[in-house]
């Protein structure tokens, strides 16, 4: 059967281009990738992307992205499942190569958050929920501190404990270049920073921002290929006892042993949500994986909370950071590690992607 295989990747720094439109982002992560790889080979281009058509009025973008960058003749699909359509573009290409029909696939993640006020942006956000919750005021912030609460109530955990994965996510991004937020955070600023939906408080969220980051998917293998070992996907409602039970599905498709030698990279929109992919997942005991950070090689970019959330494209930076960890090129913390666990989500955890990768 077909393997699949990542041969190169690139991305720019996640922040708020203001001065950039969406394909200047897409241009600007293709710079970086053309000097590195041979792009007259390729078969498909699959763009990852939520929310252009609320936050940017653009419409057909795939296309229209394909001959920005000088592509205009190879056929060009936009990929939009919210905030997880980076997952869902990373496992149609995947299968797309797998079955033969294809040989080499341009996935690029790109998206556009910064043009518009906080409040308009979480509005077109909160349309990811059902129509009950979106007609009646719930945000996902909502939703997350309900989880937090019952997790705190049935963990007897505070705000301290969920105030370690900022620390740690801080203390990763500032030595990515890549990074939003480059700034260390202490204890203090987390649990005195301003409540969003109690007890979900500033630094419990991760950081939206603009971003776009490619990634290129073969069948033929080089010296800087990393092997898809599986994607596979997951579909189920979080649960407020709390659960997610997406994340568990994963874990029973994928069947990946976790070593000390595995680094993992995880969906964290929410404090929350990071504590229970790493307990649903099995990296951690239920209710104490955020007192074990250091024991693990997780999100080393600095996460969603601190290197940035770029909505659909979040996702491949995902898998281009743990690309670049596993040939020895990322320019952030690196760590000595032999496979990957990537898990990519919506904000939620409803729908979840779960990749392994190995050297």
């Amino acid at each position: 059967m077909t393997e699949v295989y990542i041969n190169s990747s690139s991305m720019i720094p996640i922040d708020r281009y203001y001065e950039y439109d969406i394909y200047d982002l897409v241009i600007e992560a293709y710079k970086n990738f053309e000097g590195e790889y041979d792009v007259n080979n390729i078969d498909l281009i699959v763009v990852a992307n939520a929310y252009s058509q609320k936050l940017n009025n653009a419409s057909l973008i795939a296309p229209k992205i394909a001959e920005k960058i000088g592509k205009p003749n190879v056929p060009a699909i936009k990929v939009d499942n919210a905030d997880a359509s980076g997952g869902a573009a990373l496992l149609t290409a995947y299968s797309m190569i797998k079955s033969g029909m294809v040989n080499s696939i341009l996935i690029i993640g790109v998206e556009k958050q910064s043009d518009y006020p906080s409040k308009y942006l979480y509005d077109t956000i909160a349309t990811n929920l059902d129509e009950y919750m979106y007609y009646n005021g719930i945000s996902s912030h909502s939703v997350a501190a309900l989880l937090m609460r019952q997790y705190m109530k049935k963990y007897n955990v505070d705000g301290n404990y969920f105030a370690n994965w900022a620390i740690k996510m801080h203390k990763n991004a500032t030595e990515n270049p890549f990074a939003y937020l480059r700034f260390p955070v202490d204890l203090n600023t987390v649990t005195n920073s301003q409540i969003i939906s109690d007890p979900v408080r500033l630094f419990d969220v991760g950081a939206r921002a603009d971003g776009a980051a490619i990634v290129l998917f073969s069948s033929n293998k080089t010296e800087s290929s990393v092997k898809i070992n599986r994607i596979v996907s997951a579909q189920a409602r979080y649960e407020f006892s709390p659960s997610l039970p997406s994340v568990k599905m994963l874990r029973n498709k994928l069947g990946m042993r976790l070593t000390e030698k595995t680094g993992i990279d995880i969906h964290d929109s929410y404090s929350i949500m990071a504590a229970l992919m790493l307990e649903e997942s099995g990296v951690f005991e239920s209710g104490k994986s955020l007192y074990n950070l250091d024991n693990v090689n997780v999100n080393l970019s600095g996460g969603l909370k601190a290197r940035g959330h770029a909505g659909g494209a979040t996702a491949l930076y995902q898998l281009a950071e743990a690309h670049m960890q596993l040939i020895g090129s990322f320019k952030g913390k690196k760590a000595n590690v032999d496979d990957y666990l990537v898990i990519s989500s919506d904000d939620l955890g409803i729908v979840s992607y779960g990749i392994s990768l190995s050297r």
